[in-house]
């Protein structure tokens, strides 16, 4: 019986000490998964929520549209640094840039349509905001 008992824990030290060695040899290959997940993720982010501006646009809640445009902001920022090692860095970066500009623009659209009640203001935002989905495409086809 003792033999055994002192097996079993050579068994265990040993997978013990082998566990972190393994895995310490896995984490740059994680990392570097994790940063393009971490990239696509916002990207997704950013797309889903113009997608809701659009929505609130087309019932002319605009200012529900100000707030997710103010996210898709917000998302295409950040993802523009998460995506700066990305395989095609410059192609993402560029689409997120003019997504965010895009969100901007709509933005404004949508305030002077809700506080001015001026429907052209609404139209233009829906139509920024449709320019905006194309560029989110653009990002989304290159991570």
């Amino acid at each position: 019986m003792r033999r055994t008992t002192g097996l079993l824990s050579v068994l265990v030290l040993g997978a013990a000490v082998a566990g972190p060695v393994a895995s310490a040899h896995a984490a740059p290959a994680t990392a570097s998964v994790s940063a393009a997940a971490s990239c696509h993720s916002l990207v997704v982010k950013a797309n889903s929520a113009n997608n809701k501006a659009l929505s609130a646009d087309g019932a002319h809640s605009y200012k529900k549209a100000i707030g997710h445009n103010k996210a898709t902001q917000k998302y295409a920022v950040q993802a523009q640094g998460a995506c700066r090692h990305a395989r095609h860095a410059e192609e993402i970066r560029d689409a997120l840039r003019g997504a965010e500009q895009g969100a901007r623009r709509a933005e404004l659209d949508n305030k002077r349509a809700y506080y001015e009640h001026d429907p052209r203001a609404g139209r233009a935002a829906f139509n920024d905001e449709e320019d905006v989905k194309m560029r989110m495409r653009n990002a989304l086809r290159y991570t």
